[in-house]
C-alpha cells in the first residue's frame, strides 16, 4: 500500500512538472524546476539535443563534391589521365601473360599472347596461295595465243569456213576472261592472308599507352570469350589529372592554362605545379562549387595518383610541373 502511494506521488510530481514546462516553454528556471521535480520523483531527466553537434558529420557538412570534402573547398585529388581495360579484339586461349599488377608498361609493349598455331597455319597457306603466281603466267600465255589464233583467223577468214572464225573468237574471250578470274583469285587470296596477319597481330596484346599495371584478370590457360571484359589494366601515370572543386567566388580568378599550386597529402607531400586544362561549365549548387581539370606532368612516375592534396593559385607560371 506505501509503494503505491509514492508511485501515485511521483507521478502527481511528473504531471504538475510537465504542466510547468508547457506553461513557462521559454523560460530556463521553469525548466529547471521541472527537471528538478522529475529528479525528486526518480524519473529521467531528458538530454539536451544539440542538432548542430549531434548530427552525424556526412550530414551536418554541406553536401561534399564526389570524392573531395565540400569543408575544404581547396581540396583535390590526384587521378591516372587514363585507365585502359586491355583485351584482345579475338577470341581464344591465353598462352602467356609478361606483366603483373604494380609492372611499368610503355606503349606497344606486349602484355600477353593468345595461342596461335592454327592462325599461323591458316596464314601460311594463304600466303602460299596468294604467292602462287604460276596459274596467272599460264593463263596470260594461253589467253595470248588463242588471241593470236583470232587475229590469225580473221586475216584469213576468207579462206576459213564461217564457224572456224567464231570459234576462234571465242577462244579468245574465254581465255581473256579465264585470266582475269585467276588474277582475280589471286588478288583474293592476297587479302586473305593480310586477313590471317591482322588476326595474328590481334593473337598478340600490347598496350594502348604507357603507365603501371593496376590489374591482372586472366592467367595463361584461360579462354578469352565473348565475356571476357578484359586481360589488364593499365593506368597511364604521365600526365596525372588532378580534380579539383573549388569554391564559386574564385571562377573569375582562373582560366585554362594558369598554373597551379599543388601540395599533396603526408607522407608524399612536397609541391608540384599543374596547369588548368578545363573548366567545368556547369556548376553544384548544393555545395557552392566548380570543378576543374589539372594537368600535372609526371615523367619519372614519382608521383602516385590517388592522392588528396590541397591547391594554390599561383600569380605567375613556375615551370614545367616540378617541384617547386
Amino acid at each position: 500500500m506505501e509503494g503505491r502511494q509514492k508511485v501515485y506521488l511521483g507521478c502527481g510530481i511528473a504531471a504538475f512538472a510537465v504542466v510547468v514546462g508547457a506553461l513557462a516553454l521559454n523560460s530556463d528556471d521553469a525548466e529547471g524546476a521541472a527537471n528538478e521535480a522529475r529528479r525528486a520523483a526518480d524519473l529521467p531527466v531528458p538530454r539536451q539535443v544539440n542538432l548542430a553537434s549531434d548530427m552525424p558529420a556526412d550530414l551536418a557538412s554541406p553536401i561534399a563534391a564526389p570524392g573531395l570534402d565540400a569543408a575544404r573547398p581547396t581540396d583535390c585529388l590526384i587521378e591516372p589521365s587514363q585507365v585502359v581495360k586491355v583485351n584482345s579484339g579475338v577470341e581464344g586461349v591465353i598462352q602467356a601473360i609478361y606483366v603483373d599488377r604494380g609492372d611499368v608498361v610503355r606503349r606497344g609493349q606486349v602484355v600477353a599472347q593468345l595461342r596461335s598455331d592454327v592462325d599461323r597455319a591458316g596464314a601460311a597457306a594463304a600466303q602460299a596461295k596468294a604467292n602462287n603466281s604460276y596459274s596467272v603466267r599460264a593463263a596470260e600465255t594461253r589467253a595470248a595465243y588463242l588471241e593470236a589464233v583470232r587475229r590469225r583467223s580473221e586475216q584469213i577468214g576468207q579462206y576459213l569456213a564461217a564457224d572456224k572464225v567464231e570459234e576462234a573468237q571465242s577462244n579468245a574471250r574465254a581465255a581473256r576472261e579465264e585470266r582475269q578470274a585467276l588474277a582475280e583469285d589471286q588478288r583474293v587470296a592476297q587479302l586473305e592472308y593480310v586477313q590471317s596477319q591482322r588476326i595474328l597481330a590481334e593473337k598478340t596484346v600490347r598496350s594502348p599507352v604507357s603507365g603501371i599495371v593496376t590489374e591482372r584478370v586472366m592467367s595463361p590457360g584461360e579462354y578469352r570469350g565473348p565475356d571476357a571484359s578484359h586481360i589488364v589494366t593499365v593506368a597511364q601515370v604521365d600526365p596525372l589529372f588532378v580534380e579539383v572543386f573549388a569554391p564559386i567566388s574564385e571562377l573569375d580568378a582562373v582560366h585554362v592554362g594558369d598554373p597551379v599550386k599543388i601540395i599533396p597529402e603526408a607522407p608524399v607531400g612536397g609541391e608540384y605545379t599543374a596547369k588548368i586544362k578545363v573548366i567545368d561549365r556547369v556548376f553544384d549548387a548544393a555545395s557552392g562549387t566548380f570543378g576543374m581539370r589539372l594537368e600535372l606532368p609526371n615523367p619519372d612516375y614519382s608521383l602516385p595518383a590517388g592522392l588528396r592534396c590541397s591547391i594554390e593559385l599561383a600569380s605567375t607560371k613556375t615551370g614545367d610541373g616540378r617541384k617547386m
